[in-house]
């Protein structure tokens, strides 16, 4: 009874030493992007389901932000989220160019920010208190151009960008630079920006020249109306884009039979070999969403897995110490594989995914 009794004084003990303690998350609920937020978002609520305690028994709560997709927005959120004062680490936003305008404010204030998917490699660069969970433009570019000359031998290439867009940017030049290098030329480089509705022109100029291969570092939107309007001006060409073009289902519900065939890169496939956590991941999120599991909400649910695992070892209060386990976490088993960051940047493979009767079809694995 004794014992009974020293332990029931021992729990009492431990549940009223225990903190509450806040990870901001800040994405597009809203907005150009906010089919991407809702992704993301799904991720963080799988996670948190799993696990919203630390192992000690202190409570995690989320504190959500919309950013609007705006990058005027994603800056005062995380001024916002600093100015709360109780805020351990800020998982977010979504795409790099919302990144930018919040890299800054997060370094010189000293919180941990791990920005998934925010893959342009300005987003890090030089920032000691920013990780991303995704590898950069970089080499995400690099490995579509090899799939280009080498897998495809593709010796023409044509490239369509988004102007306006970070991501995009950098994933042409990367691209562009890779492909040359190994000897390809690129025929022709065009761009128009984020919104546009009508493509046919850029097309046009794209069909004259007879390239091998299109390079398409667009987003779903964009990209889903590029693929039908060149199936109807008959620009048959084997294409490629990043992990932001077949990212979500609006891709497919527009894009239909035209989307056939279209390769992009990206960290992550549900049908690739799974870690325990990724079973377990893709079991609930198919039941609770009834579709296949978006590589968003994977590595948004991974940043909270690494999130969790830096206050674990840390404490609620201390973020010098969370940065830094965040920034050179090693062989983390998470819900998108394996992996490890070095001073932020993510140590991981990549995966080539095919679009094929209305679903991402896994192709391969490409290791870093």
């Amino acid at each position: 009874m004794k014992k009974l009794f020293l332990l029931f004084v021992a729990i009492c003990g431990v549940l009223a030493n225990a903190q509450n303690i806040k990870i901001g998350v800040i994405l597009p609920i809203s907005g150009a992007v906010g089919g991407f937020g809702e992704l993301g978002k799904r991720g963080i609520d799988l996670a948190y389901a799993t696990q919203n305690k630390t192992k000690n028994g202190d409570k995690i709560e989320i504190v959500l932000v919309d950013n609007k997709s705006d990058k005027i927005e994603s800056a005062n959120a995380m001024q916002k989220l600093i100015s709360d004062g109780d805020i351990s680490v800020v998982i977010g936003p979504m795409i790099s160019t919302n990144a930018l305008a919040m890299v800054k404010i997060a370094n010189d204030n000293r919180m941990p920010l791990i920005a998934p998917v925010a893959t342009n490699g300005r987003v890090t660069q030089g920032k000691k208190f920013v990780a991303r969970i995704a590898f950069a433009d970089s080499f995400q570019g690099l490995i579509a151009a090899n799939l280009a000359f080498r897998e495809l031998g593709a010796r023409k290439a044509a490239i369509l960008l988004d102007n306006s867009s970070d991501y995009s940017i950098g994933l042409a030049k990367s691209f562009k630079g890779r492909f040359v290098k190994l000897g390809g030329e690129i025929v022709i480089e065009t761009s128009a920006q984020a919104g546009t509705k009508d493509f046919r022109a850029q097309l046009s100029n794209i069909k004259a020249k007879n390239p091998d291969v299109l390079y398409l570092p667009i987003y779903y939107n964009e990209g889903a109306l590029i693929a039908v309007q060149a199936k109807q001006l008959g620009l048959n060409v084997q294409t490629i884009g990043g992990d932001g073009l077949a990212s979500n289902k609006v891709f497919f519900e527009v894009a239909k039979e035209a989307g056939d065939g279209y390769m992009v890169t990206d960290y992550y496939s549900p049908n690739s070999v799974q870690t325990p956590k990724g079973i377990a991941f893709i079991k609930a999120y198919e039941e609770k969403y009834n579709e296949p599991v978006s590589s968003f909400a994977a590595m948004f649910a991974d940043a909270y897995g690494v999130a969790l695992e830096a206050i674990e070892k840390c404490g609620g209060k201390d973020r010098i110490c969370i940065n830094s386990t965040i920034q050179f976490i090693q062989d983390y088993e998470g819900v998108s594989g394996k992996f490890s960051l070095e001073n932020g940047e993510a140590i991981r493979s990549a995966v080539i995914n095919e679009v094929k009767d209305g679903q991402l079809i896994y192709k391969t694995t490409i290791e870093p």
